[in-house]
Order: structure tokens, then sequence, then C-alpha cells
């Protein structure tokens, strides 16, 4: 009974979301360990560059998904330009960007699990693009209710031309 707890105990302690912190720090080590003379250091570094490819892999295909269904709702999370496709590459490469330019304290930035890290990195890179009389309508609803808005007016470019 007590080998059988012990193994449910593991077990659990084993399937839970992996963060962000684990993730880089595979990635952050990958590097050093491919320029190591030591075999075992490289097969090391080979198994866990597969690893994270799988990783992102499986990522942006549930993110594909997802954002497939949000699109046919009306209401995608993010648009990819014609010229790039989600993935495992880009996507791994996404998640390392995004969490270098996330703000937050170190420890809420750590906790993150790698899927809110490339859903965040997603929708703010990939960004689509709102209906224009929507945003105007909501920069005037702003400016009637005195309040500032998070979508600014586009500001005129000042002409070359002479008056």
């Amino acid at each position: 009974m007590r080998i059988l707890l012990f193994s449910f105990l593991f077990f659990c302690h084993c399937i839970h979301a992996d963060t962000i912190k684990n993730y880089m720090n595979i990635a952050n080590n990958i590097p050093q360990m491919e320029v190591k003379a030591d075999p075992q250091a490289q097969a090391w570094a080979r198994s866990a560059r597969h690893v994270l490819t799988i990783t992102c892999e499986s990522i942006a295909e549930t993110m594909i998904q997802a954002n497939e269904i949000a699109r046919n709702q009306g209401n995608p999370i993010f648009c990819l330009p014609p010229s790039v496709q989600l993935t495992a590459p880009t996507l791994c490469e996404l998640i390392q960007q995004t969490y270098k330019e996330i703000s937050s304290q170190q420890s809420d930035k750590d906790s993150m699990t790698v899927s809110q890290v490339a859903w965040l990195g997603a929708s703010k890179h990939y960004p689509c693009q709102q209906n224009t009389a929507a945003k105007n309508e909501m920069i005037h609803v702003s400016a009637a209710l005195g309040q500032p808005s998070a979508v600014q007016p586009p500001t005129p470019q000042p002409s070359a031309e002479p008056h």
C-alpha cells in the first residue's frame, strides 16, 4: 500500500505543467553543452534540443487549432502574416523572445507555463487588425467620457511639400 501511495505521489508530481523557468534553463544550457568536448554533454544537448522542439511543435499545433476555432467565432487571438507559419522553430524563438520581453517580477514570470508565454507572444507579436470604424468609435466614446483611450488615432504625418 505504501509503495502505491509513493508511486501515486511521484506520478502526480511529474504531470504538472512545466514552467517557463525550466524551459529557459534548458534552452540556455544547450549552447554551453554543445561546445563541450564531452560526448555525454553533446548527447544531452541534442536530446534537450529535440525535447524543446517537440514541446514547441505540440504547443504550436494546439495554438493553431484553438485560434482557428476563435477565428470561426469572429475573435481570433492572433493573426499570422501570410509569410509566417507557426512552426516549432518559429514558436521556440517566439517563446524565448517573449520571455525576455516580459516585464513582470522574475518570480511571477518564472512561474508562468510555457504555453502561457507562447500565447502571450503570439498575441503580442501577431496582433489582429481591428475594424477601423470600431476603433474610431472607441476613441470617440473614450474622449466623450473623459478617459484616456488605449487605442490612439493615427497621427498625421508632416508633409514634405512646402505650403
